[in-house]
């Protein structure tokens, strides 16, 4: 079952990649549904983009590996620090340079001991928030990093915000949720 979930992801994932009228479809869409304003969208964007191309240009090992999120001005970086490691200290001062970053928020973890589980785990959730008729999926970005599942985002309200936690929980293998969810302004 666990092959059968990757091996359907991928497939999609390529299908996807593959045709350009669905990915225009789906970014309009993703676009269309938000809760920020275009304008908001494109500066987060802007952000974003900015602060991976900083990254990856850093002398420092491992802040490239980094995920990064940017909702509303506020910056989510995320991943594997290890122990002595100076990529998180570097990642947050590179963040904080941005001019379009109002507040920085970290979420790392020392080690990774399977990234295939943390793939699974994220389709899984993936998989119950879409069944989930009470929240809009492409409306929050998920990452599992060992287990710890990080959710960023902006939602219309509390409620919505505490479904997609909730929804998370729910999923086998999560060992914690880390939300960022944020209130649309």
């Amino acid at each position: 079952m666990r092959a059968l979930t990757l091996l359907l992801l991928a497939v999609s994932m390529a299908c996807a990649a593959c045709n350009p009228y669905v990915a225009a479809i789906s970014a309009t869409y993703g676009v269309a549904t938000d809760e920020r304003s275009l304008a908001t969208q494109a500066s987060d964007t802007k952000t974003e983009a900015d602060i991976e191309a900083a990254l990856l240009a850093s002398p420092v090992v491992g802040t490239g590996d980094l995920s990064v999120y940017c909702r509303q001005g506020v910056v989510v970086l995320a991943g594997v620090v290890p122990p002595g490691s100076s990529a998180g200290r570097a990642a947050v001062e590179i963040a904080r340079a941005q001019p379009g970053a109002t507040r920085v928020e970290t979420f790392f973890v020392l080690s990774e001991p399977s990234k295939a589980n943390d793939i699974e785990i994220e389709a899984k959730i993936k998989e119950v928030l879409v069944a989930d008729p009470n929240v809009i999926a492409g409306r929050v970005d998920i990452n599992v990093f060992a287990g710890h599942v990080i959710l960023v985002g902006v939602v219309a309200d509390e409620q919505q915000a505490q479904r997609f936690v909730d929804d998370a929980y729910s999923v086998q293998g999560v060992a914690s949720v880390r939300s960022y969810i944020q209130i649309a302004d």
